[in-house]
This record gives structure tokens, C-alpha cells and sequence, in this order.
């Protein structure tokens, strides 16, 4: 279906993205792992990885057959079904913006509402911070915008923004959304 311009600002879509979390958790009786846990991440914007992430937000980045590896876990760390979450919704290009926005679901359930924008022609997120706080100001008008958390270090440095740091964001987004059953996530 086409979808005019007109109705989204000006924005063209361009098709449908996902993010599935996954927890694993330590099976109990095993003392040396007890209480761990880790996020497993993957997301439709690049199908061949996953991300595994920490209690601590250390983050692994491997190719998709490390769940495969993860299977052959099964007597030391098992999914937590209860605890699945996932985010899914619509993508737009609105001439050098990439703008993504989705539902967060725990479970069958509706959470929040997540906005994620991303700046395509420059990867430094030091350069871009400010162009982007103007940009979300405009399209949000009346609701009030932070900077990530994980963005503040990378404000500060020449390091080149990645996909982890977006995977990252989520996790921080999902916890959110879990605990307090946060009506909108922003990133």
C-alpha cells in the first residue's frame, strides 16, 4: 500500500522493522551461575547477528548461529517465556533521517510507544546530537526529550556510533517498560 506523504509529514515509508528480547536466566541449582541473567537480542535491521547482553550491559555481538550455541546450554541457562518482549512497528525516510516508530509488547501485552531516530550521513554521535534534539523537538512539539544515557560518553568522544549502542538503548527502553509499565519509551 502506498502511503501519501501528506499524512506523515512529509515522510516516505519504507517498510516494517522489529526487535525481540529474549532473558535468559541461570538454572538455579548451579551455584557458581546463580541469580545471572543475560538479554538475547535480534532485530530485522540485520538478521545475521545477535546481541547478548549482561546483567552489567556488557554486550556480545556474534553471528546469528550463536543460538545455536545457546541450545546446547540448556542445563545451565534457560529463556524465561514470561519475560519476552518486543518492539515492532513502522519505518520512514524523511530526506536524511531514518525515523522508526513501534509498540513495545510484553507478552501478548501493549506497553509503551517507542520513537527511534537516526541521522544517516554522519556516525559521530558528538557531531550529531544537537541536529537530532532539534529534529525530535519538532516532531514531538510538546513532549519533553533526554539524551540517552548510553549517548552522553559517546557525546564526548570521536567514537563512531553503532548498532550495539542502539541494542543497548533498548535494553534500557524494555527494562522501563517492565518495570513500570511506562506509557512512552524515547530514544
Amino acid at each position: 500500500a502506498v502511503v501519501s506523504t501528506q499524512s506523515t509529514g512529509g515522510a516516505k515509508r519504507v517498510g516494517t522493522w522489529r526487535i525481540e528480547c529474549d532473558t535468559y536466566t541461570a538454572i538455579p541449582n548451579l551455584s557458581a551461575l546463580s541469580g545471572k541473567s543475560f538479554q538475547l537480542i535480534h532485530t530485522s535491521d540485520n538478521e545475521n547477528l545477535s546481541f547478548a547482553i549482561s546483567d552489567q550491559m556488557g554486550i556480545v555481538v556474534a553471528e546469528r548461529s550463536f543460538d545455536t550455541i545457546l541450545s546446547k546450554l540448556g542445563d545451565s541457562y534457560q529463556p524465561n517465556k514470561m519475560s519476552r518482549i518486543e518492539a515492532k512497528g513502522k519505518k520512514f525516510d524523511m530526506v536524511d533521517f531514518s525515523v522508526k516508530v513501534g509498540n513495545i509488547f510484553v507478552g501478548p501485552n501493549f506497553r509503551c510507544m517507542v520513537l527511534e531516530i537516526e541521522y544517516r550521513p554522519i556516525s559521530f554521535t558528538k557531531d550529531t546530537l544537537a541536529l537530532m534534539h532539534e529534529f525530535l523537538s519538532i516532531i514531538t512539539a510538546t513532549m519533553p526529550i533526554a539524551i540517552p544515557e548510553n549517548l552522553n560518553h559517546l557525546n564526548t568522544s570521536k567514537q563512531l556510533y553503532q548498532m550495539s549502542d542502539t541494542i543497548l538503548q533498548y535494553v534500557r527502553i524494555f527494562s522501563e517498560c517492565r518495570r513500570a509499565g511506562n506509557p512512552m519509551g524515547m530514544m
